[in-house]
Protein backbone atom coordinates (compact mmCIF):
# COMPACT_ATOMS: atom_id res chain seq x y z
CA UNK A 1 0.00 0.00 0.00
CA UNK A 2 1.39 3.40 -0.97
CA UNK A 3 1.29 6.53 1.10
CA UNK A 4 -2.29 7.51 1.94
CA UNK A 5 -3.03 11.20 2.42
CA UNK A 6 -4.93 12.32 5.49
CA UNK A 7 -8.13 14.16 4.59
CA UNK A 8 -6.93 17.16 6.62
CA UNK A 9 -3.95 17.66 4.29
CA UNK A 10 -6.10 17.21 1.21
CA UNK A 11 -8.73 19.62 2.55
CA UNK A 12 -6.07 22.22 3.33
CA UNK A 13 -4.69 22.01 -0.21
CA UNK A 14 -8.15 22.18 -1.78
CA UNK A 15 -9.55 24.90 0.50
CA UNK A 16 -12.39 22.80 1.99
CA UNK A 17 -12.61 23.93 5.64
CA UNK A 18 -10.66 25.25 8.58
CA UNK A 19 -10.86 25.25 12.37
CA UNK A 20 -10.39 28.52 14.25
CA UNK A 21 -9.41 28.64 17.91
CA UNK A 22 -11.74 31.56 18.65
CA UNK A 23 -14.69 29.70 17.12
CA UNK A 24 -13.88 26.47 18.95
CA UNK A 25 -12.34 23.04 18.59
CA UNK A 26 -14.37 20.61 16.52
CA UNK A 27 -16.47 23.37 14.93
CA UNK A 28 -15.43 23.45 11.25
CA UNK A 29 -15.94 26.52 9.09
CA UNK A 30 -16.68 25.46 5.52
CA UNK A 31 -14.98 27.39 2.73
CA UNK A 32 -16.54 27.89 -0.73
CA UNK A 33 -14.90 24.79 -2.21
CA UNK A 34 -16.16 22.68 0.69
CA UNK A 35 -19.68 24.05 0.36
CA UNK A 36 -19.72 22.94 -3.28
CA UNK A 37 -19.20 19.34 -2.13
CA UNK A 38 -21.81 19.68 0.63
CA UNK A 39 -24.39 21.20 -1.72
CA UNK A 40 -23.86 18.58 -4.40
CA UNK A 41 -24.13 15.71 -1.92
CA UNK A 42 -27.28 17.20 -0.45
CA UNK A 43 -28.83 17.63 -3.92
CA UNK A 44 -27.91 14.02 -4.72
CA UNK A 45 -29.47 12.69 -1.53
CA UNK A 46 -32.49 14.96 -1.81
CA UNK A 47 -33.28 13.53 -5.24
CA UNK A 48 -32.84 9.93 -4.07
CA UNK A 49 -35.18 10.66 -1.17
CA UNK A 50 -37.74 12.45 -3.36
CA UNK A 51 -37.96 9.38 -5.57
CA UNK A 52 -38.66 7.27 -2.48
CA UNK A 53 -41.42 9.38 -0.98
CA UNK A 54 -39.60 11.44 1.65
CA UNK A 55 -40.89 14.85 2.73
CA UNK A 56 -38.40 17.51 3.77
CA UNK A 57 -38.71 19.47 7.00
CA UNK A 58 -36.61 22.07 8.86
CA UNK A 59 -36.43 22.33 12.65
CA UNK A 60 -34.56 24.50 15.22
CA UNK A 61 -31.04 23.91 16.48
CA UNK A 62 -32.08 23.98 20.13
CA UNK A 63 -34.96 23.17 22.44
CA UNK A 64 -36.07 23.32 26.07
CA UNK A 65 -34.89 20.92 28.75
CA UNK A 66 -38.29 19.22 28.87
CA UNK A 67 -37.94 17.97 25.28
CA UNK A 68 -34.67 16.18 26.02
CA UNK A 69 -36.00 14.83 29.32
CA UNK A 70 -38.88 13.31 27.37
CA UNK A 71 -36.64 11.91 24.64
CA UNK A 72 -34.22 10.35 27.12
CA UNK A 73 -31.20 12.28 25.89
CA UNK A 74 -30.63 13.98 29.25
CA UNK A 75 -30.76 10.60 30.96
CA UNK A 76 -28.61 8.63 28.52
CA UNK A 77 -26.61 11.17 26.50
CA UNK A 78 -26.07 14.32 28.57
CA UNK A 79 -22.31 13.81 28.91
CA UNK A 80 -22.06 14.29 25.14
CA UNK A 81 -24.29 17.37 25.03
CA UNK A 82 -23.23 21.00 25.36
CA UNK A 83 -24.12 22.61 28.71
CA UNK A 84 -27.47 24.31 28.96
CA UNK A 85 -28.15 28.01 28.46
CA UNK A 86 -30.85 30.14 30.03
CA UNK A 87 -33.17 32.62 28.33
CA UNK A 88 -36.56 34.04 29.35
CA UNK A 89 -36.43 32.01 32.54
CA UNK A 90 -36.17 28.76 30.56
CA UNK A 91 -33.32 26.25 30.15
CA UNK A 92 -32.30 25.35 26.58
CA UNK A 93 -29.90 22.84 25.06
CA UNK A 94 -28.27 22.69 21.64
CA UNK A 95 -29.67 19.58 20.04
CA UNK A 96 -27.42 16.50 19.80
CA UNK A 97 -29.87 14.79 17.43
CA UNK A 98 -32.82 15.77 15.24
CA UNK A 99 -35.22 13.02 16.28
CA UNK A 100 -37.09 14.81 19.12
CA UNK A 101 -38.03 17.66 16.79
CA UNK A 102 -39.28 15.21 14.17
CA UNK A 103 -41.36 13.38 16.77
CA UNK A 104 -42.99 16.73 17.53
CA UNK A 105 -43.81 17.12 13.83
CA UNK A 106 -45.53 13.73 13.83
CA UNK A 107 -47.47 14.71 16.97
CA UNK A 108 -48.48 18.13 15.62
CA UNK A 109 -51.80 16.79 14.32
CA UNK A 110 -53.85 13.55 14.31
CA UNK A 111 -52.39 10.81 12.09
CA UNK A 112 -54.07 8.01 10.16
CA UNK A 113 -52.72 4.65 9.04
CA UNK A 114 -53.23 5.95 5.49
CA UNK A 115 -50.29 8.38 6.01
CA UNK A 116 -47.86 5.62 6.98
CA UNK A 117 -45.06 5.12 6.33
CA UNK A 118 -44.47 8.84 6.98
CA UNK A 119 -40.91 9.70 5.93
CA UNK A 120 -39.56 13.02 7.27
CA UNK A 121 -36.10 14.09 6.04
CA UNK A 122 -33.84 16.96 7.10
CA UNK A 123 -30.23 17.97 6.70
CA UNK A 124 -30.17 19.00 10.35
CA UNK A 125 -27.35 20.72 12.23
CA UNK A 126 -26.54 19.10 15.59
CA UNK A 127 -23.95 19.67 18.31
CA UNK A 128 -22.14 17.09 20.40
CA UNK A 129 -19.44 17.84 22.95
CA UNK A 130 -16.99 15.15 21.91
CA UNK A 131 -13.87 14.72 24.05
CA UNK A 132 -11.14 17.05 22.80
CA UNK A 133 -8.72 14.15 22.39
CA UNK A 134 -11.12 12.41 20.01
CA UNK A 135 -11.49 15.34 17.61
CA UNK A 136 -9.96 14.77 14.17
CA UNK A 137 -10.47 17.13 11.25
CA UNK A 138 -13.90 16.51 9.71
CA UNK A 139 -14.13 12.88 10.75
CA UNK A 140 -14.77 13.67 14.43
CA UNK A 141 -16.32 17.06 15.16
CA UNK A 142 -18.60 18.83 17.61
CA UNK A 143 -20.79 20.64 15.07
CA UNK A 144 -22.17 18.45 12.28
CA UNK A 145 -24.92 18.40 9.67
CA UNK A 146 -26.70 15.05 9.40
CA UNK A 147 -28.38 13.47 6.39
CA UNK A 148 -31.20 12.55 8.72
CA UNK A 149 -34.67 11.08 8.33
CA UNK A 150 -37.25 9.47 10.58
CA UNK A 151 -39.82 7.06 9.20
CA UNK A 152 -42.98 6.45 11.22
CA UNK A 153 -44.49 3.05 10.47
CA UNK A 154 -47.21 0.70 11.59
CA UNK A 155 -45.22 -2.12 13.25
CA UNK A 156 -46.61 -4.44 10.57
CA UNK A 157 -44.81 -2.32 7.93
CA UNK A 158 -41.46 -2.27 9.72
CA UNK A 159 -39.74 -5.17 7.94
CA UNK A 160 -40.69 -3.92 4.48
CA UNK A 161 -39.60 -0.35 5.26
CA UNK A 162 -36.29 -1.48 6.77
CA UNK A 163 -35.67 -3.39 3.54
CA UNK A 164 -36.43 -0.22 1.56
CA UNK A 165 -33.91 1.73 3.64
CA UNK A 166 -31.24 -0.93 3.11
CA UNK A 167 -31.94 -0.69 -0.63
CA UNK A 168 -31.50 3.09 -0.39
CA UNK A 169 -28.12 2.62 1.29
CA UNK A 170 -27.01 0.20 -1.39
CA UNK A 171 -28.15 2.47 -4.22
CA UNK A 172 -26.53 5.51 -2.62
CA UNK A 173 -23.10 3.89 -2.25
CA UNK A 174 -23.27 2.22 -5.66
CA UNK A 175 -23.97 5.52 -7.38
CA UNK A 176 -21.10 7.12 -5.45
CA UNK A 177 -18.83 4.22 -6.53
CA UNK A 178 -18.13 3.20 -2.93
CA UNK A 179 -17.86 -0.54 -2.44
CA UNK A 180 -15.57 -1.01 0.57
CA UNK A 181 -18.33 -1.10 3.17
CA UNK A 182 -19.91 -3.68 5.47
CA UNK A 183 -22.77 -3.97 7.94
CA UNK A 184 -22.74 -4.40 11.71
CA UNK A 185 -25.86 -5.38 13.65
CA UNK A 186 -25.64 -3.56 16.98
CA UNK A 187 -27.59 -5.34 19.70
CA UNK A 188 -28.56 -4.66 23.30
CA UNK A 189 -26.73 -6.16 26.28
CA UNK A 190 -27.34 -9.89 26.41
CA UNK A 191 -29.04 -9.64 29.81
CA UNK A 192 -31.69 -7.23 28.45
CA UNK A 193 -34.84 -9.30 28.85
CA UNK A 194 -37.33 -6.99 27.16
CA UNK A 195 -39.10 -9.17 24.54
CA UNK A 196 -39.68 -6.11 22.32
CA UNK A 197 -35.92 -5.75 21.93
CA UNK A 198 -35.72 -9.33 20.68
CA UNK A 199 -38.50 -8.64 18.17
CA UNK A 200 -36.65 -5.57 16.85
CA UNK A 201 -33.30 -7.34 16.65
CA UNK A 202 -34.87 -10.27 14.79
CA UNK A 203 -36.47 -7.86 12.29
CA UNK A 204 -33.15 -6.17 11.51
CA UNK A 205 -31.42 -9.55 11.26
CA UNK A 206 -34.09 -10.86 8.88
CA UNK A 207 -33.91 -7.73 6.68
CA UNK A 208 -30.17 -8.21 6.27
CA UNK A 209 -30.49 -11.93 5.56
CA UNK A 210 -33.37 -11.51 3.12
CA UNK A 211 -31.16 -9.24 1.03
CA UNK A 212 -28.16 -11.52 1.25
CA UNK A 213 -26.09 -8.86 3.03
CA UNK A 214 -23.24 -10.15 5.17
CA UNK A 215 -22.88 -8.63 8.63
CA UNK A 216 -21.32 -9.08 12.05
CA UNK A 217 -23.13 -8.79 15.36
CA UNK A 218 -21.98 -6.44 18.12
CA UNK A 219 -23.59 -6.97 21.53
CA UNK A 220 -23.95 -3.89 23.71
CA UNK A 221 -23.67 -1.29 20.91
CA UNK A 222 -27.39 -0.61 20.36
CA UNK A 223 -28.87 2.88 20.78
CA UNK A 224 -30.77 3.49 24.02
CA UNK A 225 -34.09 3.38 22.15
CA UNK A 226 -33.52 0.26 20.05
CA UNK A 227 -31.20 -1.96 17.99
CA UNK A 228 -29.47 -0.67 14.86
CA UNK A 229 -27.52 -1.55 11.75
CA UNK A 230 -24.25 0.38 11.37
CA UNK A 231 -22.46 0.83 8.05
CA UNK A 232 -18.67 0.51 8.28
CA UNK A 233 -16.58 2.01 5.48
CA UNK A 234 -13.03 0.79 4.88
CA UNK A 235 -10.61 3.62 4.08
CA UNK A 236 -7.55 3.57 1.86
CA UNK A 237 -5.20 3.06 4.82
CA UNK A 238 -7.18 0.07 6.12
CA UNK A 239 -8.98 1.93 8.91
CA UNK A 240 -12.72 1.50 9.32
CA UNK A 241 -15.10 4.41 9.93
CA UNK A 242 -18.72 4.06 10.97
CA UNK A 243 -20.45 6.33 8.46
CA UNK A 244 -24.16 5.65 8.78
CA UNK A 245 -26.79 3.79 10.76
CA UNK A 246 -30.30 2.45 10.46
CA UNK A 247 -31.96 2.34 13.87
CA UNK A 248 -35.26 0.75 14.86
CA UNK A 249 -36.82 2.87 17.62
CA UNK A 250 -39.27 0.84 19.68
CA UNK A 251 -39.86 3.19 22.60
CA UNK A 252 -39.94 6.88 21.57
CA UNK A 253 -43.61 6.66 20.56
CA UNK A 254 -44.44 5.90 24.20
CA UNK A 255 -42.20 8.69 25.47
CA UNK A 256 -43.82 11.24 23.12
CA UNK A 257 -47.32 9.77 23.20
CA UNK A 258 -47.25 9.30 19.41
CA UNK A 259 -50.22 7.49 17.93
CA UNK A 260 -52.15 6.90 14.73
CA UNK A 261 -55.62 5.61 14.02
CA UNK A 262 -55.52 2.10 12.56
CA UNK A 263 -57.77 0.77 9.78
CA UNK A 264 -59.98 -0.66 12.52
CA UNK A 265 -60.38 2.73 14.17
CA UNK A 266 -58.06 1.94 17.10
CA UNK A 267 -55.20 4.04 18.44
CA UNK A 268 -51.81 2.44 17.84
CA UNK A 269 -48.20 3.38 18.54
CA UNK A 270 -45.91 3.73 15.52
CA UNK A 271 -42.41 2.35 15.41
CA UNK A 272 -39.75 4.74 14.15
CA UNK A 273 -36.84 4.05 11.81
CA UNK A 274 -33.93 6.49 12.14
CA UNK A 275 -31.67 6.52 9.08
CA UNK A 276 -28.85 8.60 7.60
CA UNK A 277 -27.16 6.90 4.61
CA UNK A 278 -24.55 9.67 4.28
CA UNK A 279 -24.20 10.12 8.04
CA UNK A 280 -22.92 13.66 8.42
CA UNK A 281 -21.51 16.00 5.79
CA UNK A 282 -18.38 16.26 7.86
CA UNK A 283 -17.46 12.61 8.18
CA UNK A 284 -18.69 11.68 4.72
CA UNK A 285 -16.63 14.40 3.02
CA UNK A 286 -13.59 13.28 5.04
CA UNK A 287 -14.11 9.72 3.79
CA UNK A 288 -14.61 10.80 0.17
CA UNK A 289 -11.44 12.88 0.28
CA UNK A 290 -9.35 10.02 1.65
CA UNK A 291 -10.84 7.32 -0.58
CA UNK A 292 -10.35 9.43 -3.72
CA UNK A 293 -7.15 11.21 -2.58
CA UNK A 294 -9.09 14.38 -3.40
CA UNK A 295 -9.69 13.41 -7.05
CA UNK A 296 -13.43 13.65 -6.60
CA UNK A 297 -15.88 12.69 -9.36
CA UNK A 298 -16.43 15.59 -11.75
CA UNK A 299 -19.89 16.49 -10.44
CA UNK A 300 -18.49 16.83 -6.89
CA UNK A 301 -15.17 18.51 -7.73
CA UNK A 302 -15.09 22.12 -6.46
CA UNK A 303 -12.94 23.15 -9.45
CA UNK A 304 -14.06 21.43 -12.62
CA UNK A 305 -11.88 23.40 -15.05
CA UNK A 306 -8.72 25.37 -14.33
CA UNK A 307 -7.74 27.99 -16.91
CA UNK A 308 -4.14 29.22 -16.91
CA UNK A 309 -3.35 32.31 -19.04
CA UNK A 310 0.36 32.47 -19.83
CA UNK A 311 0.47 36.27 -19.82
CA UNK A 312 -1.69 39.37 -19.59
CA UNK A 313 -2.36 39.06 -23.33
CA UNK A 314 -4.35 35.86 -22.71
CA UNK A 315 -6.13 37.02 -19.57
CA UNK A 316 -9.14 38.53 -21.34
CA UNK A 317 -9.67 35.30 -23.30
CA UNK A 318 -9.40 33.29 -20.07
CA UNK A 319 -11.94 35.49 -18.28
CA UNK A 320 -14.36 35.40 -21.22
CA UNK A 321 -14.10 31.62 -21.44
CA UNK A 322 -14.67 31.27 -17.69
CA UNK A 323 -17.71 33.56 -17.79
CA UNK A 324 -19.27 31.63 -20.66
CA UNK A 325 -18.73 28.23 -19.02
CA UNK A 326 -19.92 29.55 -15.66
CA UNK A 327 -23.24 30.45 -17.26
CA UNK A 328 -23.49 26.82 -18.44
CA UNK A 329 -22.98 25.52 -14.92
CA UNK A 330 -19.27 24.67 -15.04
CA UNK A 331 -17.17 25.56 -12.00
CA UNK A 332 -14.17 27.35 -13.52
CA UNK A 333 -11.15 28.89 -11.82
CA UNK A 334 -8.86 31.27 -13.68
CA UNK A 335 -5.34 31.27 -12.33
CA UNK A 336 -4.40 34.87 -11.59
CA UNK A 337 -1.14 34.16 -9.77
CA UNK A 338 2.37 35.17 -10.80
CA UNK A 339 5.47 33.04 -11.21
CA UNK A 340 6.69 30.34 -13.51
CA UNK A 341 4.25 28.09 -15.33
CA UNK A 342 5.63 25.07 -13.47
CA UNK A 343 4.99 26.64 -10.07
CA UNK A 344 1.50 27.75 -11.06
CA UNK A 345 0.62 24.27 -12.34
CA UNK A 346 1.88 22.68 -9.11
CA UNK A 347 -0.35 24.98 -7.05
CA UNK A 348 -3.37 24.32 -9.27
CA UNK A 349 -2.74 20.59 -9.02
CA UNK A 350 -3.49 20.80 -5.30
CA UNK A 351 -7.07 21.82 -6.16
CA UNK A 352 -7.54 18.52 -8.07
CA UNK A 353 -9.44 20.05 -11.02
CA UNK A 354 -11.16 17.66 -13.41
CA UNK A 355 -9.47 19.34 -16.38
CA UNK A 356 -7.22 22.27 -17.21
CA UNK A 357 -6.42 24.51 -20.16
CA UNK A 358 -3.23 26.51 -20.66
CA UNK A 359 -3.72 29.60 -22.87
CA UNK A 360 -0.64 30.96 -24.61
CA UNK A 361 -0.15 33.02 -27.75
CA UNK A 362 -0.71 30.01 -30.03
CA UNK A 363 -4.03 29.20 -28.34
CA UNK A 364 -5.11 32.84 -28.36
CA UNK A 365 -4.47 33.18 -32.08
CA UNK A 366 -5.85 29.80 -33.20
CA UNK A 367 -8.62 29.47 -30.59
CA UNK A 368 -7.64 25.80 -30.28
CA UNK A 369 -6.50 24.37 -26.96
CA UNK A 370 -5.19 21.23 -25.35
CA UNK A 371 -7.85 20.18 -22.83
CA UNK A 372 -6.00 18.09 -20.25
CA UNK A 373 -8.07 15.78 -18.08
CA UNK A 374 -6.66 13.84 -15.13
CA UNK A 375 -5.81 10.78 -17.23
CA UNK A 376 -5.91 11.90 -20.85
CA UNK A 377 -5.90 14.97 -23.09
CA UNK A 378 -7.75 16.10 -26.20
CA UNK A 379 -7.30 18.96 -28.64
CA UNK A 380 -10.38 21.02 -29.38
CA UNK A 381 -11.64 24.47 -30.23
CA UNK A 382 -12.39 26.91 -27.44
CA UNK A 383 -16.05 26.65 -28.37
CA UNK A 384 -15.95 22.85 -27.96
CA UNK A 385 -14.69 22.76 -24.38
CA UNK A 386 -18.17 22.56 -22.81
CA UNK A 387 -19.15 19.56 -24.94
CA UNK A 388 -15.87 17.79 -24.20
CA UNK A 389 -16.33 18.33 -20.45
CA UNK A 390 -19.89 17.01 -20.22
CA UNK A 391 -19.24 13.30 -19.79
CA UNK A 392 -16.70 13.89 -17.01
CA UNK A 393 -18.99 16.25 -15.09
CA UNK A 394 -22.24 14.28 -15.31
CA UNK A 395 -23.77 13.43 -11.90
CA UNK A 396 -24.88 9.87 -11.13
CA UNK A 397 -28.53 10.92 -11.50
CA UNK A 398 -30.43 14.00 -12.61
CA UNK A 399 -30.22 16.39 -9.65
CA UNK A 400 -32.71 18.88 -11.08
CA UNK A 401 -32.35 22.68 -10.86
Amino acid sequence: MGHVLDHRQIADEMGIFFIDAEVGAGLPIWLPNGVVIRDQLEAFMRELERRRGYQRVVSPHLAKRSLYEKSGHLQFYQDDMYPSMRADGEEFFLRPMNCPHHHKIFASRPRSYRELPLRLAEYGQVYRHERSGALRGLSRVRGLCQNDAHIYVDPDQALHEIANVLDLHEECYRRLELDEFSYRLSLSESENGDPLWRVGEDLLRKALRDRGLSYVEAVGEAAFYGPKIDVQMRLADGREESIASLQLDLFSADRFDLEFISSGGEKRRPWIIHRAPLGSHERFVAILLEVSAGRLPGWLAPVQLAVIPMSEAERSLAEALAAELHQKGVRVQVDRSLGSLGKRLRELHKLRPVARVVLGRKERESLRVGLEFRDFAVECGVDEIFVKLQKSLRPPLDLGG
